[in-house]
C-alpha cells in the first residue's frame, strides 16, 4: 500500500499546507511583485505644488507633499526591463529635486524624468545606470474589465514597501472632481485598499495583467474609495510622452454654456475648421451626454474636451440625435497661431520683464475680459514670462479650448485672470 501513494504523489506533487495555500492570488504577487519599484523623491519647495488641488474630500493624490522639503515616498511599476523605463503618477515626482528608484531585491537607481502630464497624472522616468534586464510588467488591457473581478495592488502605502491589497473593480468610468476647474476622467474604482504611498502603482487583474495605475482615493462619511487610471488610456499617453516628452492633446473646437434650469449644456461656439464643424455640430445644441457619461453641465463637457486624445472619438449626444467628434492634434505652432486670433493681442518685451500688450482687436477674447494696452503679462498657466517670445512660447504650450490662468499687471496691481483658450 505504501507504494501506491508514492506513486500517487509522484503525479499529483506535495500535499503540504502551503501548496493547497497557492491561490491565484499568490501566484500573481509572486509573478508581478518584483516589477514594483519604491519611488523617493527630495522637495526643495516650500509649499505644496497641489495645494490649488485641495478638497475637503478628496485625499489628493497618494503621496502629499511635504511644504517644506523633505522625502516623499510613491510607487511605480517597470514597463520595460531592458531600458529602465518606469511609470508613475506625475504628482509623485511633480517638483523633485532628485528621484532615487529601489527595487524589490533592494538595488535603488537615480532616475530622471523623461516626460510628464499634470492633467493625465502619468510620469515616465529612466533609471540613470541600471544595467542588465529589470523585471518588469508588460502594459495589459482595460477594454474588457468586468464589474466585480478581482484585482490586486501592490505598492508602497505608508513607506512599508511591496504592500498588497486586493478587492474587485466596483465601477468604471468614473469622474473623479478634485475642485471646480478640475477634474480626473474615465477611471477605474475598486475596493482594493489603498494608501498614502501607493500613487503610481500597478493595479493588476487575477492574471497578473497590468490594467490600471492607481492614482486617488476619495474619502468620506467613513469610507474611501481608490481610483486607477485605465491602462490602455495610459499606454497612449506614455507613448506620446516617450517619443515627443509631452502629451498629444486632441481639440474638438467647440464651446459649451449652462442650461438654465435643466441638465446639459448649449453649444455657444463652433470654431470654423474645427472637427466639430466637420462633425456636424452646431451652435444651440443641446449636448445631454458624452459617450456613456452624463452630461451635468458647461464643467463637464468642458472636462472631456480637455482630456481627449489626438485621434480620440467622442460620441456626443444632442437632443436632436448623436454627433461623433474626433479630436485632432494641434501642434504647438498651430495653437500659437490659433491663440493670436482668438486672443486679440499684440505684445512687446518690456524693461522690468514681461509681455506688454500694446493692441487689442475689438471683439476679441482680450477684449470681452476686458484687457488693454499697457497691460503686462508676467506668467502663463505654470510659467512666467520675462518676454514677448516667452509669452508666446508659454501660450503653444497650454490645451487647446482650457481655461488658462495669466498674471497681468497694472500699474501697480497684479490680476489673476483667467482666459479661455
Amino acid at each position: 500500500m505504501v507504494w501506491f501513494f508514492a506513486v500517487i504523489a509522484l503525479f499529483i506533487g506535495p500535499a503540504g499546507p502551503a501548496n493547497s495555500r497557492r491561490t491565484p492570488v499568490v501566484e500573481v504577487v509572486q509573478r508581478c511583485g518584483p516589477a514594483v519599484v519604491s519611488v523617493y523623491t527630495e522637495q526643495k519647495v516650500e509649499r505644496s505644488p497641489f495645494s490649488g488641488f485641495d478638497s475637503p474630500d478628496l485625499e489628493q493624490l497618494f503621496g502629499r507633499r511635504p511644504r517644506s522639503g523633505g522625502v516623499s515616498l510613491g510607487s511605480g511599476v517597470v514597463i520595460e526591463g531592458h531600458k529602465g523605463i518606469v511609470l508613475t503618477n506625475a504628482h509623485v515626482v511633480a517638483n523633485a529635486a532628485r528621484i532615487k528608484v529601489e527595487l524589490a531585491d533592494g538595488r535603488s537607481f537615480r532616475a530622471r524624468v523623461l516626460g510628464a502630464d499634470r492633467t493625465f497624472d502619468l510620469a515616465v522616468l529612466r533609471l540613470v545606470d541600471a544595467t542588465g534586464t529589470l523585471p518588469a510588467l508588460p502594459m495589459g488591457s482595460s477594454k474588457d474589465l468586468m464589474i466585480g473581478e478581482t484585482v490586486i495592488a501592490i505598492g508602497n502605502p505608508l513607506g512599508l514597501s511591496h504592500t498588497v491589497t486586493t478587492g474587485v473593480v466596483s465601477a468604471l468610468h468614473r469622474t473623479v472632481p478634485i475642485d471646480e476647474q478640475h477634474s480626473y476622467e474615465d477611471l477605474i474604482q475598486t475596493d482594493a485598499l489603498i494608501n498614502p504611498g501607493n500613487s503610481g502603482g500597478p493595479l493588476l487583474n487575477i492574471n497578473g495583467e497590468l490594467i490600471g495605475i492607481n492614482s486617488a482615493i476619495r474619502v468620506g462619511a467613513g469610507a474611501s474609495y481608490a481610483f486607477a487610471i485605465p491602462i490602455d488610456r495610459a499606454r497612449t499617453i506614455v507613448e506620446d510622452l516617450l517619443r515627443f516628452g509631452r502629451v498629444r492633446v486632441g481639440w474638438i473646437g467647440a464651446r459649451c454654456e449652462d442650461v438654465r434650469g435643466r441638465d446639459g449644456c448649449t453649444i455657444t461656439e463652433v470654431e470654423a475648421g474645427s472637427p466639430a464643424q466637420a462633425a456636424g455640430l452646431r451652435t444651440g445644441d443641446v449636448v445631454t451626454a458624452i459617450g456613456t457619461d452624463h452630461v451635468a453641465g458647461a464643467a463637464d463637457f468642458a472636462s472631456h474636451a480637455a482630456h481627449a486624445l489626438d485621434g480620440e472619438e467622442l460620441s456626443i449626444k444632442l437632443a436632436r440625435g448623436v454627433v461623433k467628434v474626433r479630436a485632432t492634434y494641434l501642434d504647438p505652432a498651430r495653437v500659437v497661431e490659433r491663440a493670436r486670433r482668438r486672443l486679440g493681442v499684440e505684445v512687446i518685451d518690456v524693461r522690468n520683464g514681461g509681455a506688454g500688450v500694446t493692441k487689442v482687436a475689438r471683439g476679441s477674447v482680450a477684449a470681452q475680459i476686458g484687457l488693454r494696452p499697457g497691460d503686462v503679462f508676467l506668467q502663463v498657466g505654470q510659467n512666467e514670462v520675462a518676454s514677448a517670445a516667452e509669452f508666446w512660447q508659454a501660450v503653444g504650450q497650454l490645451r487647446p479650448g482650457s481655461e488658462a490662468t495669466f498674471v497681468v499687471q497694472r500699474g501697480y496691481f497684479q490680476y489673476v485672470v483667467p482666459i479661455p483658450l
